[in-house]
């Protein structure tokens, strides 16, 4: 059944890509963007994205990048053979004619389309090839020597930029030096990453520090519809404390645009996305099909969210320059994206090392026998819904329109509701392959499946394995499913879940 799935699921998409216009694929249509978001709960109607003539009025860029190396595996010469370049295209979509072409293409986007934002100084260039900088950030590393996440951008010949954060960043795990695409990077700790940055720009200059991380604090975070927004407040913050809030983010957990330092969010798993009817933990997008989730993918790749307006009045726009945006955003061609979403699409689970053995068996059991399939049913272990945020009330309508559960199962709803992810839901996750993950649930404040069935959790003393050394103890609440079972039981269930 598994399979006929997939197949299916990945015909409708390939269909889907084939049916487009001659011409090329057209991701922003003004009817299909309007009915793309969902609404946020403080606001109480959803973020207005961009129009399609806007869309379209955005300057065009696809641009080559190279892979950055290790400094003891770089190949000899070679930033003096990047200086040497011309600036050129990363990928020449008339040449895109299979099935198997777009794949590829969507592959290289992967890897090589650097977040604009992020383009380097010369400071960042010198961190990157210092081994102890390296070993301290893990970042994930091919055999090769290649920093994934990491890439060289050539805008002009002679001068070569640090460009970071390609989707690759945070989607690829390595597992006994194989690369496995599509999985949250649970190696490289971007919250301590980002706390030591924090304090290299404040021993750098007081300037350095409002630059580069207070100002786009400022404008990564605050939530123009909230009317006391406790996400501008951190920003005033001394470095230190701002350090500290960074390096309790847990593995797996990154506190990325749109969400907040405080409210961060696990790293979504890719594999199997085309199975799900929404995109984010909140479910801020619908996944339709195709054009929804390449959509989704150049909104962040292009950072074209920054164009979003999150309020009436005038604080709703936010301002690019405090983004390290102030030369204006690009678009990449429509079937950029639309190959990144096939590529996506064509993600497989790498293979499981937990065999199905008799404890796993029992689990089964265990796990229809308490209920837990109302929720996670196979074969994609969701039911695809949303299940409400502790403390919201969505309007009635909504409940049928976007399938919402009448239940909340009790999770820090601060990401729902403080944030501008905030739609005051939780997509029900899939628990396939949930043997991958080292973080659990939306925030990432579980660090294994054992710790998240153990009643210990509940306790104000409570400190889990993949938090910060200095981060205090605590009550992790919600999800209480399961923690009332026999420990032989939760044993058994948690052996069954390792297998999906």
């Amino acid at each position: 059944m598994k399979l006929i799935l997939l197949w299916v699921s990945t015909f409708l998409y390939v269909t889907a890509l084939a049916a487009q216009p001659a011409d090329g694929p057209t991701l922003w249509r003004d009817a299909e963007v309007t009915q793309f978001r969902l609404p946020l709960a403080t606001w109480g109607k959803a973020p207005s994205l961009l129009k399609e003539k806007q869309y379209y009025a955005l300057p065009e860029v696809n641009l080559k990048t190279y892979p950055v190396y290790a400094p003891d595996k770089e190949p000899a010469g070679y930033l003096d053979w990047l200086r040497q370049q011309d600036p050129q295209p990363l990928v020449d979509y008339s040449k895109l004619k299979t099935d198997a072409d777009w794949i590829a293409a969507g592959r290289e986007i992967f890897y090589g389309r650097e977040l604009p934002r992020f383009t380097g100084s010369e400071h960042n260039l010198a961190m990157i090839r210092n081994p102890q900088v390296l070993a301290a950030y893990r970042l994930n590393t091919t055999a090769e020597g290649v920093l994934v996440g990491l890439r060289y951008v050539v805008r002009e010949k002679g001068k070569v930029e640090l460009g970071t954060d390609t989707c690759a960043m945070c989607h690829v795990q390595i597992r006994d030096g194989k690369l496995i695409e599509g999985p949250a990077n649970t190696h490289t700790p971007f919250g301590p990453l980002m706390g030591d940055l924090t304090r290299r720009y404040q021993q750098m200059s007081p300037q350095m520090l409002d630059e580069r991380r207070r100002k786009h604090m400022r404008e990564d975070y605050r939530v123009p519809f909230l009317a006391d927004d406790p996400n501008l407040k951190i920003a005033d913050l001394p470095a230190e404390e701002i350090a500290g809030l960074y390096d309790a983010h847990p593995l797996g957990v990154h506190g990325r645009t749109n969400t907040s330092l405080r409210y961060p969010v696990k790293i979504s798993n890719l594999i199997g996305v085309a199975d799900l009817k929404y995109l984010d933990h909140t479910g801020t997008a619908r996944n339709r099909g195709l054009t929804d989730l390449a959509r989704y993918s150049g909104m962040i790749g292009d950072v074209t969210d920054s164009l979003t307006r999150y309020a009436d009045g005038p604080e709703g726009k936010l301002v690019l320059e405090h983004m390290g945006l102030g030369g204006g955003v690009k678009r990449s061609p429509d079937a950029a994206w639309f190959a990144v979403a096939r590529f996506l699409t064509s993600l497989k689970p790498p293979a499981n090392p937990n065999t199905v053995d008799d404890q796993a068996r029992r689990g089964q059991q265990v796990f229809a026998r308490a209920g837990c399939s109302g929720c996670h049913p196979a074969p994609l272990y969701t039911n695809n819904r949303l299940t409400l945020a502790q403390g919201f009330t969505p309007p009635p309508a909504d409940r049928t329109r976007y399938n919402v559960m009448p239940l909340s199962v009790g999770t820090d709803p601060n990401l729902a509701l403080k944030t501008r992810k905030g739609t005051g839901y939780y997509r029900v996750p899939s628990l396939r392959m949930i043997w991958m993950d080292a973080a659990f649930l939306h925030d990432g404040s579980i660090g294994s499946l054992e710790e998240l069935f153990n009643p210990d959790r509940l306790k104000p003393e409570f400190r889990s394995s993949n938090w910060h050394a200095k981060t205090p103890p605590r009550a992790v609440e919600g999800h209480r499913f399961g923690l009332d079972l026999p420990a032989a039981d939760r044993a058994a269930l948690i052996r069954f879940l390792k297998t999906l």
